[in-house]
């Protein structure tokens, strides 16, 4: 073989890893990291770094993400945790090096919609396989993670409330094939509201039924969602047991948390988040360093007596109480970088766009998404899915990119 013929085979051994590990997403975890495994190094066997760099830097977000990264190796230089501690919490933020690397493999937009159509793919599959469990042809997961297959109920129903988003875009502009995605926005949406029983879900559809709103009907959609989530929120809790007992269980422990705040789960929520405030006050600005949060959290309540954690269950104060305000300014101008940057992608990404946007940002409000693997590595590789475009000529400033909307031709650009 050639040096060339090599070159080519390994390039597209790569493009195909990384389209793959749309699907490993919804695979145990293994599955991600040797996907990811493979795909860097079939990146780096593939040789024509020049070029594949120039993608990377000629994407807007790669100063935003590469920042984000460095200020978390910054924080192993003056950590309170341990070597071996703070490296275990920083490996779990390297992932963000991934988007810049897959930019330059979905900067092609026929491999960025193989790995969109990926992910809807595996989603389905997924999907009817829960539906398999609900009729007892597939095995039930452990208790209280049932119809979730290889993901637990959070991820698994951040996973399906995003999806039912696609899918609701889907339907609405793409006729031809209406049926079939009223036929996978119902199965998806019936479960998410009746099936999961993680509230994470439940948040961030709500926030992408706002979204979708808004979308459609700017400031008028406001009012349109809050009539559709009262209406859909109320139906739930009347009709679906698993809603209503979830829900239900969120306020008896909001009433039971003002007498004892670790008996119940949104209690020791609570208390998680009134000790990292008292953290963060410690070292406003720049944080404890990486990996601090679970020495600095533990000799806090080992006096009072209180229940330990090795994270916060949210992502804004993990960032902060380890990187202080800088490292919760950088994470939200990120934020913003991405909302800014979605308007200038084909219409059909700009909304995946912004809905991942939502998803991650109303999720980190009550789990450490960004550090968790599985959510987060769904978010590194959304970013690099949708965002991979801005790199290609067609993305000045003010015009979106002439990319097809999945499914669809190309439509030029447009003003």
């Amino acid at each position: 073989m050639t040096g060339p013929t090599f070159a080519r085979t390994m390039d597209n051994a790569a493009k195909t890893m990384a389209v793959f590990t749309a699907v490993a997403l919804l695979l145990p975890a293994a599955w991600v990291n040797i996907s990811l495994a493979l795909f860097l190094l079939f990146w780096i066997a593939g040789g024509n770094w020049r070029e594949k760099l120039a993608r990377v830097r000629a994407n807007p977000l790669t100063p935003w993400v590469l920042a984000l990264f460095a200020l978390f190796t910054v924080g192993l230089t003056y950590t309170s945790a341990s070597r071996e501690l703070a490296l275990e919490i920083f490996g779990k933020y390297a992932k963000l090096l991934y988007i810049p690397l897959l930019f330059s493999v979905f900067y092609e937009s026929a491999w960025q919609r193989r790995a969109y159509y990926a992910f809807l793919a595996i989603m389905i599959v997924m999907l009817l396989l829960s539906y398999g469990q609900l009729l007892d042809w597939v095995p039930l997961g452990p208790p209280g993670q049932d119809y979730t297959l290889f993901k637990g109920r959070i991820a698994f129903g951040l996973f399906l409330a995003f999806t039912v988003y696609l899918l609701a875009h889907h339907l609405r502009t793409q006729p031809r094939l209406r049926w079939l995605w009223a036929l996978l926005l119902g199965l998806a949406l019936y479960n998410l509201l009746f099936m999961n029983e993680g509230r994470t879900g439940y948040a961030a559809f709500f926030g992408l039924l706002l979204l979708f709103a808004c979308q459609l009907w700017r400031w008028r959609g406001l009012v349109i969602a809050v009539v559709a989530a009262a209406l859909l929120g109320g139906g739930a809790f009347l009709a679906s047991p698993v809603f209503k007992t979830r829900i239900t269980a969120v306020a008896d422990n909001l009433q039971q948390s003002g007498v004892d705040k670790t008996g119940t789960s949104v209690g020791m929520r609570l208390q998680f988040y009134q000790n990292t405030l008292r953290l963060i006050a410690t070292h406003p600005f720049l944080g404890g360093g990486t990996g601090s949060f679970v020495p600095e959290y533990a000799q806090l309540v080992e006096a009072q007596h209180l229940h330990p954690t090795n994270n916060p269950h949210n992502e804004y104060f993990m960032v902060t109480t380890q990187l202080g305000l800088a490292g919760l300014a950088l994470l939200l101008a990120l934020g913003y970088k991405l909302w800014v940057h979605s308007r200038h992608l084909a219409p059909h990404y700009r909304h995946a766009a912004q809905g991942l946007l939502v998803t991650m940002g109303v999720g980190s409000l009550f789990n450490s998404l960004l550090m968790d693997f599985s959510e987060g590595h769904f978010f590194v590789y959304f970013c690099a899915l949708l965002y991979a475009g801005l790199a290609r000529p067609a993305a000045a400033p003010g015009l979106v990119v002439s990319t097809p909307e999945p499914g669809r031709a190309a439509r030029g650009v447009h003003s």
